[in-house]
């Protein structure tokens, strides 16, 4: 059995450990003996978010291949497909059976990882021979991405522009309910359901969620929910929070200073594949590509910390390997207090190179190109005016609001910035200052200020396309400037952070304090309507299953946190922002309560203004 893979005594603890045993036991376990795994593009994605290749070939599957690639026949050998069912994926399938003589495979197991049209069965009724071998077929719901133990996405980047884009597409929130609904079947959930009130496409999303829930229980009577019988009483029902990006459009756009967040606006990272740069003792400069993702127990740890924070654990870390080193002469030479660049220096002077110090050695390099990037692009003052933008306040706590903040702004516009940062920064005025008393005439002196170009205006009139007419945006209360605003004239208030020391931080994205009051039972209703089952009792739900959430570091630095009672989830269609993911996760340990947080794909800053900019124009026209 996989060591992945957790026995009845220790079932599985996290979203990607559930996936991993159901690929492996449901899909991989249906054959016995040595056979073939032929995946198409979409599949691949979603298992290799979960597994690794290892961990499938040790269980007696010979090959992976692709489903759209020329392919070895072995008709003397089982083959399990997992694809999307397209029409185009049966015609595949079928043309490896065209005649007895080709046949590329024995006994035939196809998996959808969806529910599968009646086209798409029609088609592969048209192939007798393939038909005769079928042993198994079946919908298997695993449709998304398991991007951390705790994070899905579909990996859907077209999904703004198909809900607030001019070319709308009425059939998508549908369709993105019906695959939150196979993650909640994978999860054994059917959640209470609460939506943003203020959107149509929440709401429509809510309702496919629940409807498709309840037309695959009717459809498949072995199928069980948490909350449902008095058998499976782990947990009580999940509760699930459905937004869309109009529900908070500043938070994405903002510097970050936490250290996943910084590496993904201002490093090369794609799909936690980081690109860096290092050097080694000789001085030859190479580039480097790294994994960020929970494997390395040194990135779970450090991942939601400020940069100031990571740095000085990791010039603690060093300083510790340093003194225990027997033959580093460098904590002679370099005393016992390092910057990030003799940290830099130092681990390429130490003798060994154990996977501990090659993790280490990574974080020290991409730190400190997270801090020269910093510098280079002049952001430390650039993100104060963001933060000042955000609250209304100054880093002293003084209101800076009006012709006041609207000359801070400017006097940034002016300077010689990359068009992408001034783009960036007017985005930030403009959302925060829309649906204040005067705010349009102050938004047009700074858009006058920015020399945009027509394209970079058209970025910014449609983030007015997302947060819908003002009279539906505003707060209460419009007499304060800012994101005051949002939260009804006063800035949000939270419990603190490990990031609230720092004035640089002081911004606190919107979904924090729905997450609070969903978790505390004091969402109201009328802004977050409910559908589906009700909730559990809150009292009830204390003494339930009890599950652990973070790795066990060797560094000795993180302590698993005990998981009870119910499970949260929360879906924001529209894309899903690395401030939030750290919003989550925060709250999860605070509360000590499991949250799985996802959206139709991961946004860095960048990305969305791409997204924002194709609201009425192709792609290929944006920044």
């Amino acid at each position: 059995m996989s060591k992945l893979v957790s026995t009845a005594e220790d079932a599985p603890r996290s979203m990607r450990e559930i996936i991993q045993k159901k690929f492996l036991d449901e899909v991989i376990g249906i054959a016995a003996g040595w056979k073939v795994l032929v995946m198409d593009e979409t599949a691949t994605r979603v298992i290799s978010s979960a597994l690794t290749m290892y961990d499938i070939m040790e269980r007696r599957v010979t090959l992976v291949e692709q489903l759209a690639k020329n392919r070895q026949p072995f008709p003397d050998m089982d083959v399990i497909y997992l694809a999307s069912p397209t029409v185009d994926t049966a015609k595949r399938i079928c043309a490896d059976f065209e005649s007895r003589q080709k046949a590329k495979y024995g006994n035939v197991h196809i998996f959808f990882i969806e529910t599968c049209p009646n086209e798409v069965f029609s088609t592969i009724q048209q192939c007798p021979l393939l038909v005769s071998k079928i042993k198994t077929f079946k919908e298997i719901s695993l449709d998304f991405i398991a991007a951390e133990n705790n994070v899905f996405h579909f990996d859907a980047s077209e999904a703004l522009e198909k809900l607030f884009g001019t070319a709308k597409d009425t059939s998508y929130p549908a369709y993105l309910g019906r695959r939150l609904a196979s993650l909640c079947i994978t999860l054994n959930e059917h959640p209470s359901i609460r939506f943003q009130g203020s959107s149509g496409y929440a709401r429509e999303i809510a309702t496919s969620l629940h409807q498709t829930l309840l037309a695959y229980k009717r459809t498949n009577a072995s199928f069980w929910t948490y909350g449902d019988d008095h058998i499976h009483h782990e947990r009580e029902r999940a509760q699930i929070l459905i937004l869309d990006r109009s529900f908070d459009c500043l938070s994405p756009l903002m510097h970050e200073y936490t250290y996943q967040a910084m590496a993904n606006d201002l490093l090369d990272v794609n799909e936690g594949v980081i690109s860096y740069k290092t050097t080694n003792n000789k001085g030859t400069e190479s580039e480097k590509q790294g994994l960020l993702n929970e494997t390395d127990e040194f990135w779970v740890e450090l991942r939601h910390q400020h940069i100031a924070k990571v740095i000085e654990v990791i010039k603690d870390r060093m300083n510790d390997i340093i003194q225990n080193n027997s033959g580093a002469a460098l904590a002679k030479k370099s005393g016992a207090d390092l910057d990030i660049t003799t940290m830099a220096a130092a681990v390429k002077k130490l003798p060994e190179y154990t996977q501990t110090m090659t993790k280490l050695g990574q974080h020290v390099a991409i730190a400190q190109q997270c801090m020269d990037a910093f510098s280079k692009q002049h952001l430390m003052d650039l993100s104060q005016i963001e933060q000042t933008i955000s609250t209304g306040l100054d880093e002293d706590g003084k209101e800076v609001k009006g012709q006041k903040l609207l000359a801070l702004v400017t006097e940034q516009l002016r300077k010689n910035m990359p068009k992408e940062q001034r783009t960036r920064l007017l985005a930030i005025y403009y959302v925060s200052q829309r649906n204040v008393p005067g705010g349009d005439e102050f938004i047009q002196q700074a858009i006058t200020a920015a020399r945009l170009t027509s394209s970079e205006q058209l970025v910014i009139s449609n983030f007015g396309r997302l947060m819908g007419p003002p009279e539906m945006s505003a707060g209460p209360d419009k007499k304060s400037g800012g994101m005051m605003s949002f939260f009804g004239g006063k800035a949000a208030k939270h419990a603190p952070t490990a990031e609230g020391e720092y004035a640089d931080t002081r911004h606190v994205c919107l979904l924090k304090s729905h997450l609070e009051q969903l978790m505390s039972n004091s969402l109201p209703v009328d802004k977050f309507p409910a559908m589906g089952p009700a909730p559990a009792n809150a009292s009830k739900s204390e003494a339930k299953s009890v599950r652990k959430f973070g790795a066990a570091s060797k560094f000795g630095k993180k302590d698993n946190v005990q998981l009870s009672g119910v499970r949260y989830l929360v879906f924001i269609a529209g894309g899903v922002a690395y401030p939030e993911l750290r919003a989550a996760y925060e709250l999860m340990q605070k509360e000590s309560r499991e949250v799985i947080i996802g959206g139709t794909h991961l946004i860095n800053p960048d990305t969305y203004l791409v997204d924002v900019g194709a609201l009425n124009t192709s792609r290929s026209n944006n920044l």
